[in-house]
């Protein structure tokens, strides 16, 4: 270790440090982002949306989308 300070190669060890702590604290941020906030939403919100517990009175036909004859207020002035 000792020999490091002496050569060239030490300034750029120094610099692969710090872009490899960068890389472990942006890591980190997202690990700890997903575990606090993300996971969490999942397991209580989507899997009850999933199993139908949240929207169950929603239709589906409300939901998707129309073609243009079957849309409120629109009138059809040709069709081919």
């Amino acid at each position: 270790m000792v020999t490091l300070l002496y050569i060239g190669a030490w300034p750029f060890m120094k610099f692969i440090g710090f872009i490899l702590f960068l890389l472990i604290a942006f890591l980190g941020f997202w690990c700890l982002t997903f575990l606090v906030c993300i996971l969490p939403y999942w397991l209580t919100y989507g899997i009850a949306e999933n199993r139908g517990k949240i929207n169950a009175n929603v239709s589906p036909d409300d939901v998707r989308s129309k073609t243009l004859p079957h849309q409120q207020n629109v009138e059809v002035v040709y069709i081919k």
